[in-house]
């Protein structure tokens, strides 16, 4: 009898503790996500520790909607992509709503509030590939991906798209006549990856290198050689826009590509060459892989708008050209390349119809499987530009 009275104080302590933590839980939830009835909701899920991790960091890091078909640690993983899941500083998300947007003289002495896509900060790099988590990336079913046969556009504009008649639109890029028709450069030059067998580099930051051979330098050249093996003539411009500072890339490579186009009136084709970073809450990254290539990773056209009030007038005409990409692409090799990405930012894509922002892998990814999809990618378009009737 003892002790089953002296069972029932601690019973009842502990169910008391748990009421308390559970109300304590369901107030922090509140107090974040500001909405009661999905914090109600919430709590109602908890069934495991699980899903506890994973509902507590959705509401502090914020995730893409749950209607999209991933699991919650595929939405916190997307979130903490610096494209994918719209990572940046809290003054640069759009322009102020004092501040009318500035008329555009050219572009090249205006920088949109939102053209610095920071990617997440990134664990020191030390992570060996064999830990790294691969996963192919496609289209989920959230309202956001716009879909047509081979083509989906993850949209983060506030425009309706139609693909198949932005694909009918598609512009022709010819290689014929003199002079250099594709230009590559690199707003974050210094983007490295995963270091692997004979692939390592002094940092200048994590995932970042100041070698050329292992940044994303290296990547461009690759791409220029598959351009120039097909008669194309390529300028590629190495300068580390992103160095010293990170802040401001876009602002200098800006400057430079106008330059370029301005001494080089034959440019068609404007490429600007990145890596993604994807990495979750607890450290983990994880690399995207097209499936139906070995060692190769993915690769993701990211498209700008006038969606933040910027003047870009001709943004549907660089969106048709990377849907065209996008089809030609999955024709040859199926998940090569993820979603199309529009967004609110130029990218300076004003300064060019033929300017896309494509980034290979991510810093998850290897050199090799980089070099290795941005050659397909090169090959496809170098197809596209050498065509018949083109």
């Amino acid at each position: 009898m003892r002790k089953k009275r002296t069972s029932r104080p601690i019973l009842r302590g502990l169910r008391v503790g748990a009421a308390v933590f559970l109300a304590g839980l369901g107030a922090w939830l509140v107090w974040l996500v500001g909405d009661p009835a999905a914090a109600v909701r919430d709590l109602a899920r908890l069934a495991d520790s699980a899903q506890v991790a994973t509902a507590l960091l959705a509401a502090e890091l914020g995730t893409p909607a749950r209607d999209d078909g991933l699991s919650g640690w595929g939405r916190l993983v997307l979130a903490q992509s610096s494209l994918l899941g719209g990572v940046l500083p809290p003054d640069q998300s759009q322009p102020p709503a004092s501040d009318p947007p500035p008329a555009d003289s050219g572009g090249t002495e205006v920088m949109d509030p939102d053209d610095g896509e920071d990617e997440p900060n990134l664990p020191p790099t030390t992570t060996a590939p064999e830990g790294i988590i691969a996963k192919t990336m496609v289209a989920g079913t959230s309202a956001k991906y716009v879909t047509s046969g081979n083509v989906s556009i993850y949209n983060h504009t506030s425009y309706e798209l139609d693909v198949d008649g932005l694909l009918a639109a598609a512009p022709a890029l010819s290689a014929e006549g003199e002079g250099p028709k594709v230009l590559i450069y690199h707003s974050h030059a210094t983007e490295a990856y995963t270091m692997d067998g004979t692939d390592v580099y002094e940092e200048s930051d994590s995932y970042r290198t100041l070698n050329t051979e292992q940044n994303m330098v290296r990547i461009g050249e690759e791409m220029a050689a598959v351009f120039e093996a097909a008669g194309i003539g390529v300028l590629h411009d190495t300068t580390l826009y992103d160095y010293p500072s990170y802040n401001d890339a876009y602002m200098r490579s800006l400057e430079g590509v106008a330059a370029e186009l301005k001494e080089h009136p034959s440019i068609v084709l404007v490429l600007d060459v990145h890596r993604d970073a994807l990495v979750a809450s607890d450290g983990t990254i994880y690399k995207v892989v097209a499936g139906s290539v070995d060692n190769c990773a993915q690769v993701m056209m990211v498209m700008g708008s006038d969606g933040n009030g910027y003047l870009h007038p001709n943004w549907k005409v660089n969106l048709s050209l990377a849907v065209n990409v996008q089809n030609a692409l999955a024709e040859k090799w199926a998940t090569l390349a993820r979603p199309i990405v529009l967004r609110t930012s130029r990218f300076n894509q004003q300064l060019s119809t033929g300017s896309m922002l494509v980034e290979v892998g991510t810093h998850g990814n290897t050199l090799q499987e980089a070099i290795t999809a941005a050659r397909l990618y090169a090959r496809t378009v170098a197809e596209l530009m050498t065509r018949p009737g083109t």
